[in-house]
C-alpha cells in the first residue's frame, strides 16, 4: 500500500528548518566595519570625507549649485561604498557537529520547501479520469433513482 505523502506538513517542516539553520547560521556569524581606506593602492585614511565637507561647504555657500548637488550626492556614494567595502564576516568557531547540523538544516528545509513548490500537478489525464468515473456513477445513480421512481407509481 502506497503511503500519500502530505505536501502542506512537508512544506511546514522544511520551511521551519530552513528558517532554524539560517538563524542559527547568522547567529554565528559576527559582522564588523569601518572605512576602506585603501584607493588606489594608497592609504587615504580620512581623507574620504573631504569631497563631502567640500560639498557640504559648497551647497551652504551656493544653495541652487547643480555641483554642489553632485559633488554631496558622489561623496554620499564614495562613503557609503567605503564602509561596504570595509565590512568583514566572521565565523565563530563551531565543532563540526554544530556546523553540520546547521547545514543539515539549511540545506534539508530547502530541499523540502522546493520539493513541494516543485512539485508536478497531478497528471490532467488521472484528473479527467477521476471526473469521468464520477461522472459515470452519477448517471448510474440517476438511472436506479428514475427506474425506483417509475416503480413506485
Amino acid at each position: 500500500m502506497k503511503k500519500e505523502r502530505n505536501d502542506l506538513v512537508m512544506f511546514l517542516v522544511g520551511i521551519i528548518m530552513l528558517i532554524a539553520g539560517l538563524y542559527w547560521f547568522m547567529s554565528s556569524v559576527t559582522v564588523s566595519t569601518g572605512f576602506y581606506t585603501g584607493f588606489f593602492g594608497r592609504n587615504t585614511g580620512g581623507l574620504i570625507v573631504v569631497p563631502f565637507i567640500v560639498g557640504v561647504a559648497w551647497l551652504f555657500a551656493k544653495p541652487d549649485s547643480i555641483g554642489a548637488k553632485i559633488v554631496l550626492i558622489l561623496s554620499i556614494v564614495i562613503i557609503l561604498a567605503s564602509v561596504i567595502a570595509g565590512t568583514r564576516l566572521y565565523f565563530r568557531n563551531k565543532n563540526l557537529y554544530e556546523y553540520l547540523i546547521i547545514l543539515v538544516a539549511i540545506v534539508g528545509g530547502a530541499a523540502l520547501t522546493f520539493k513541494v513548490l516543485l512539485a508536478k500537478p497531478k497528471d490532467s489525464d488521472t484528473i479527467d479520469r477521476d471526473f469521468k468515473q464520477a461522472s459515470d456513477d452519477y448517471n448510474k445513480l440517476q438511472n436506479e433513482l428514475d427506474d425506483l421512481k417509475r416503480n413506485i407509481k
